[in-house]
């Protein structure tokens, strides 16, 4: 499984696979790369990681969704 993260960096929203400097994708808003990185990972099984400003994981996402422990009886 990838691992991904979302950070804060200079006053805009950043995807990048860990361990790699090179930017996947990159908006103004938290909410835009949230649905830019729901749609690049359809076709991706990965975790990625959304930090909050301040640079703090604040929450862990599995895709497909499906997949997410979260979403599981247990």
């Amino acid at each position: 499984m990838e691992n991904y993260h979302i950070t804060h960096e200079d006053d805009r929203w950043v995807l990048r696979e860990e361990g790699d400097k090179r930017a996947l994708i990159e908006t103004m808003t938290k909410e835009d790369i949230l649905n830019e990185t729901r749609d690049y990972m359809k076709l991706r099984t990965a975790s990625v990681k959304i930090h909050a400003e301040n640079g703090e994981v604040e929450e862990e996402r599995s895709y497909p969704r499906d997949q997410d422990p979260q979403a599981t009886k247990g």
